[in-house]
């Protein structure tokens, strides 16, 4: 498409904006469609046409377009017209944590501060420097351009000795929103400092080829994406609870087993549809060997959740020749088809500085270790880490249920990281644990963190737990959880999750899952009818 006809297709009449829109989102990520979207952004009358979130989406077209910029612009011109506007103030702050604009960084958050709540911007980007410009020339005024300029060098350097793949070739991202596709088209030649520094700015988005012409790796990948059917906004809003469980649960148990084998791990947000674990070595390692360690890490895991699936990559143990081999997006750039930033998880923010402080402190795993979890035919004990050693030593019994039962291990990693309980999560909580000798000790140390802790409350559920265990079946219903159990118990009998412990294994329990007391379930039944009278 030539200058001439973009023009012509830009629709020149006022008011006529939503034909725009849709041919924006339409546009190619090659050359005539950045071309397209910049013509298009120069309409004067655009931005002043459309609402808030229209001009939301037009930012993440342009961010998509390597145009950013502009995307910087419309932000501008966005809080201008609708100061209230949240997502576009967060957005906004994204943006410039990606570019690491840190003064710009601070008027804009000052600028947020004015017409948003706090509590609405996301808790990584509160953490952003407070810079006030200086108006003097001092010598730290002169030489600022100078050590940026090195400390982004060193970082390209970090950059690629961490990330390294195919020698001879690498891949460019590109997405077509007209066919609703998108891919990678290969770059026959060596990664460049020039290409990572595009990355990082978000200009393009380039991916590796991870098996190097010995069929060796620098790094492995477990890549975490939410499965087809939660990825439909009405979907994963029905089961929002679920994914952010099961996402908590993921990432704290693949980082534990990671450390405890002696892997290096870094978790990724991808900014497509899930996460990517980064496992760099320091030195090359056969590909066979990095795809058994990380079958051997994670075992069973996958089968544990339901709205995520778990894929390892390398996926081959040789290049046959015929292709470029297993590809991953690379870190810290735009993912063309959403527009968002990835960044890792366990940053202090999601600045570039911080990124890459976070890169300079990790320690690739050596050969040896991926070697020695790849021979290992089964799964062996691994020695705990000081703080989960004291967890277990204290509470054993909450750390055999935890490692060996799927749904509590994602209730309490939720309730710990995200001090959050629903009622049904507190319901199996209460109708498993409360079951123990020591149930009051147990949940009391589990319910302490939660904002809503409630001591003598906790004291009188507990008091009230009656009939039997919870039953495996039971819970996932409660948890809308569907498919077969991946629960597996020696022998026959009423699984639940007690069965793990050494006391339950052979106990007898009753297939009903019912109150036995008929006192106490009318006793229950008048405490539900007074609940409901409350809200009448």
């Amino acid at each position: 498409m030539t200058t001439q006809t973009q023009r012509q297709a830009i629709p020149q009449e006022s008011g006529d904006y939503r034909l725009l829109l849709d041919r924006l989102c339409k546009a190619p990520l090659d050359d005539s469609g950045v071309s397209f979207v910049r013509q298009a952004l120069t309409e004067p009358q655009l931005l002043e046409q459309i609402d808030a979130d229209a001009m939301l989406e037009v930012a993440v077209i342009a961010q998509q377009h390597g145009l950013l910029e502009q995307a910087l612009n419309i932000y501008d011109r966005l809080h201008d017209r609708f100061p209230e506007c949240a997502d576009g103030w967060q957005q906004h702050l994204q943006l410039l944590h990606l570019l690491g604009d840190r003064r710009k960084l601070a008027q804009v958050r000052a600028g947020a501060l004015a017409h948003v709540a706090p509590e609405l911007l996301k808790k990584s980007d509160n953490q952003a420097p407070d810079e006030t410009p200086s108006t003097s020339m001092a010598d730290s005024d002169i030489t600022a351009p100078f050590l940026q300029l090195r400390s982004e060098e060193e970082q390209v350097r970090l950059f690629m000795r961490i990330f390294r793949g195919r020698e001879d070739a690498f891949a460019r991202q590109w997405v077509n929103r007209r066919e609703e596709k998108q891919g990678y088209v290969p770059v026959r030649r060596s990664l460049q400092a020039v290409d990572v520094r595009d990355h990082l700015a978000g200009h393009r988005t380039y991916g590796i080829y991870l098996l190097d012409h010995d069929s060796n790796v620098y790094t492995g990948v477990i890549d975490m994406d939410l499965v087809s059917r939660y990825r439909d906004r009405a979907m994963a809003k029905k089961h929002r609870a679920a994914i952010r469980r099961e996402t908590i649960y993921l990432h704290k148990r693949i980082s534990f087993l990671a450390r405890e084998a002696g892997l290096c791990c870094l978790a990724e947000v991808s900014g497509g549809k899930g996460y990517h674990f980064w496992f760099p070595v320091g030195e090359p390692v056969a590909a066979a060997a990095m795809r058994k360690a990380l079958q051997q890490l994670i075992g069973r895991l996958g089968e544990d959740v339901e709205c995520f699936s778990l894929e390892i990559f390398p996926k081959q143990d040789k290049r046959t020749g015929k292709g470029f081999g297993n590809l991953v997006k690379l870190p810290l750039g735009i993912h063309r088809g959403t527009g968002k930033p990835s960044s890792f998880v366990m940053a202090a923010d999601r600045g570039r500085d911080s990124q890459f402080d976070l890169l300079a402190q990790i320690k690739p795993a050596p050969p040896a270790t991926v070697l020695w979890l790849a021979a290992e035919k089964q799964k062996t004990p691994v020695l705990l880490h000081p703080r989960q050693a004291a967890m277990a030593a204290e509470y054993p019994e909450l750390a055999v249920l935890e490692n060996n039962c799927a749904m509590l291990g994602q209730i309490t990693a939720s309730l710990r990281s995200a001090r959050e309980l629903s009622l049904r999560e507190e319901k199996i909580l209460l109708g498993t644990i409360g079951h123990l000798p020591r149930a009051r000790l147990l949940l009391h140390h589990l319910f302490a963190g939660l904002p809503e802790y409630n001591r003598a409350l906790l004291d009188y559920k507990i008091s009230r737990v009656r009939g039997t265990v919870l039953g495996c079946k039971r819970i996932h219903r409660l948890l809308e959880r569907g498919g077969e159990l991946p629960c597996i118990f020696e022998g026959d009998g009423y699984p639940h999750p007690l069965r793990h412990l050494n006391e339950f294994k052979k106990e007898d329990v009753p297939k009903k899952e019912k109150i036995a007391n008929l006192e106490d379930a009318l006793l229950c039944l008048k405490t539900a009818i007074r609940q409901v009278e409350r809200f009448m």
